[in-house]
């Protein structure tokens, strides 16, 4: 590992993030949350080779970045943010990049979040997303990509298809980077104990409370959308699984490995040595430079 990123981990943990998620109530979490999330605002995007424009879908912003030279091929960007932060500004200006290096148009929803509503919420709204990309972009030529809880979303959009809405076509492709999903067995909470040592951002113990936040109130929230490992992903198109190998959400790697298995899905399990939590998307060093790079490859050979 270079000198700046073993800097860049030790800065990141005497910033203490972890107490972000679990230093509080879940009441105090969420209100704490709020209170931020109602200080966000949406960046204005420029750029000469985009036109940048802002639709509504079931009342919540989607921007949309659509390349001047015309494609026919299109991403849907989830970002995450343990389903209760909406996407900063910073994280926006990377998915403009990200369309800038892909050579896709993309669309990036601020989907409801468990602040306020239960998880079918976002579920739904995303869903909607995709049908309004459908309008004008082939099912086969559209693909998905989520960071983290926006992990979740992007692969658990093939669950929810088959949870009553099997009028709608898959996806071509999935990129989940760190998806965020619940423990649920002993032996990935055994897994995830061991790697919160080497985590410098998400606590293990915020995996149990998000059950109870992403639940928002509403039994009725389907165990796919809390446990993703237990989703139906029949007919599920190829999914690339990236991970750091020290964060506490790799856990639940061998899970998604053995429901990819089940399913027959065409999947790969890219995993960064010594990497942290979403690390392609924090290209702040060379490691995660390399992880970025890996990403923009991965996401252009799939979207021929």
């Amino acid at each position: 590992m270079t000198l700046k990123y073993e800097l860049l981990k030790r800065i990141v943990k005497a910033a203490n993030i972890k107490k972000r998620w679990a230093g509080m109530s879940t009441e105090e979490l969420l209100e704490n949350r709020r209170r931020e999330n109602a200080k966000n605002r949406i960046p204005e995007l420029k750029d000469e080779a985009f036109v940048i424009s802002r639709i509504e879908v079931m009342g919540c912003p989607v921007l949309k970045l659509i390349h001047k030279e015309k494609t026919d091929r299109a991403n849907l960007f989830l970002i995450g943010g343990g389903m209760i932060s909406a996407p900063r500004p910073g994280s926006v200006k990377k998915a403009l990049r990200f369309a800038r290096e892909t050579g896709l148009d993309l669309f990036v929803p601020y989907y409801p979040l468990c602040t306020d509503y239960p998880l079918t919420r976002a579920y739904e709204m995303i869903h909607e997303t995709y049908r309004v990309m459908l309008r004008d972009y082939a099912a086969e030529h559209i693909s998905v990509l989520g960071t983290s809880s926006g992990g979740n979303l992007a692969l658990g959009m093939v669950p929810y298809i088959h949870d009553g809405h099997g009028d709608t076509p898959m996806p071509a492709y999935i990129m989940t980077i760190s998806p965020g999903t619940c423990v649920d067995t002993e032996e990935e909470w055994q897994r995830m104990l061991e790697l919160e040592e080497k985590d410098v951002a998400i606590p293990a113990a915020y995996m149990k409370t998000a059950v109870e936040i992403m639940r928002h109130g509403d039994d009725s929230v389907p165990d796919y959308m809390l446990w993703l490992q237990r989703g139906d992903f029949t007919h599920c198109p190829k999914v690339s699984f990236i991970y750091g190998s020290d964060e506490t959400l790799y856990a639940c790697a061998p899970s998604f490995e053995a429901a990819m298995k089940k399913y027959g899905v065409d999947y790969e399990m890219i995993v960064g040595e010594g990497m942290f939590h979403c690390y392609p998307v924090f290209p702040l060093c060379k490691e995660a430079k390399e992880g970025w790079a890996l990403m923009i490859r991965k996401m252009k050979e799939n979207t021929k």
